[in-house]
């Protein structure tokens, strides 16, 4: 029995069917680098008001952390534990403003 797969094209028509194909590819990308050739020498676009870098935008101080699941606590008054993990606050020191950046390592 003969299989009912068709016979492959001939490979005069498959050369010439890609042949098309990368001719039209080559083409595109000679369009291409023409339009980006031409947008590169055009002037920046100007702004109507100055853009805001970066370094201008205030950051807001860290929020307080809860020293057991280390999620940030919500605003307002802090109760007596951890309104995530019910961590006791009790249960640690109070350390001062400036000694959280300033924690010791351990030594071996």
């Amino acid at each position: 029995m003969r299989s009912s797969r068709p016979s492959p094209a001939p490979a005069e028509d498959l050369h010439a069917r890609l042949s098309a194909r990368i001719a039209a590819l080559e083409d595109r990308v000679r369009r291409l680098e023409a339009r980006l050739l031409l947008e590169g020498r055009k002037p920046p676009p100007v702004r109507s008001r100055p853009s805001v870098s970066a370094a201008t935008v205030r950051v807001g101080r860290a929020r307080p952390r809860c020293p057991g699941c280390t999620l940030e606590l919500p605003r307002g008054r802090r109760g007596e534990s951890c309104v995530w993990c019910g961590f006791v606050f009790a249960a640690v020191a109070r350390r001062p403003r400036g000694a959280a950046a300033k924690t010791a390592r351990k030594t071996r």
